[in-house]
């Protein structure tokens, strides 16, 4: 049975739930509002597969929790501001730390923090909170109170058990994801170093000495080459493109995905010693869509090897083929 949660009286039910209908509506917002302003198209936006961003179920409650008590609108608002740009940091510095990646970025807005939270945000998300504590929240809780505990609970743990499903099977795509850029980035180190040791003199000046060490470890002369390609310029890259031969599913980036993961396959095949996972044919959608949900997301480890295999382009071609 859930209990009463002593602070709101509500049942832990009734809490789960209007948890739900928050972190959905924040799906909404940013997969219709936040894709069709930046990117001109509806895009099915998180981390999860399903229509949900736990994010915003979590700041909405929080807010719920600590700031409903107060009095005055626009201490409400700086409060709210406070805590949902707290929250927002807190978790992109942490999901930075665990998955090596950054999901969003907001470097192009003023008056940001490292990218991670930003005034506009702050005073979007103070906005909404004070519309929740004082309208939204009481009446969705007093409309779940009209609606008899034990189906409420049945309901709650139905979504919960879904919820879980989902976030597994995100993880596991998400490792998917990373077991094969870690093997089309070792894959590319090693032909870049071959074709680099009869390039020419300026070109060599050019390159990392750890890129060239041949007796160097695999993992690391392959971060090395990724690290090279990211931070390169433009005009530089594309002189790398004619002077130094690169894997043919790196120069015919056009053919798309079906040859990416061809030669990966492969790859696959001759480092299974290191490498027990047994790959698929191809990337699949599961896997991409996280190029589609997070549009600005950087992989530090990979992002030399998602720029010169135009991976980002290809999995937009993938989801918005016309």
């Amino acid at each position: 049975m859930f209990a009463e949660f002593v602070a709101t009286g509500a049942p832990l039910s009734a809490l789960f739930i209007s948890f739900l209908v928050y972190s959905f509506v924040g799906w909404l917002y940013e997969s219709t509002i936040c894709a069709l302003a930046n990117y001109g198209h509806f895009a099915n936006s998180g981390f999860l597969l399903g229509p949900c961003c736990p994010i915003y179920g979590a700041g909405a409650l929080a807010c719920w929790f600590l700031l409903c008590g107060i009095p005055g609108v626009g201490a409400q608002f700086v409060a709210a501001a406070l805590v949902c740009s707290v929250l927002e940091y807190s978790v992109g510095a942490m999901l930075e730390r665990l998955t090596g990646a950054r999901f969003w970025d907001y470097s192009k807005f003023p008056f940001n923090i490292k990218g991670r939270v930003c005034l506009y945000g702050a005073m979007l998300f103070g906005a909404g909170a004070v519309v929740i504590c004082r309208a939204a929240e009481p009446s969705l809780l007093a409309a779940l109170q009209a609606v008899p505990r034990e189906v409420l609970a049945a309901i709650a743990g139905a979504c919960a058990g879904v919820l879980v499903l989902d976030t597994a099977f995100a993880l596991a795509s998400w490792r998917q994801l990373s077991l094969k850029l870690e093997l089309l980035r070792d894959e590319m180190a090693d032909k870049i170093n071959e074709s680099l040791k009869d390039a020419s003199a300026s070109m060599l000046d050019r390159v990392p000495a750890a890129a060239l060490d041949t007796a160097s470890e695999l993992k690391s002369r392959s971060g090395a080459v990724n690290s090279w390609l990211a931070e390169m310029s433009d005009g530089m890259f594309e002189s790398v493109r004619e002077k130094v031969e690169m894997p043919a599913f790196i120069a015919e980036g056009g053919r798309g995905l079906r040859l990416v993961a061809r030669r990966m396959k492969n790859v696959a095949q001759r480092a299974e010693a290191s490498a027990p996972v047994k790959l698929k044919t191809m990337m699949t959608r599961r896997e991409l869509r996280f190029f589609n949900a997070f549009p600005e997301i950087k992989l530090k480890s990979y992002e030399g090897v998602i720029r010169a295999t135009n991976l980002k382009e290809r999995a937009r071609e993938l989801f918005y083929r016309k």
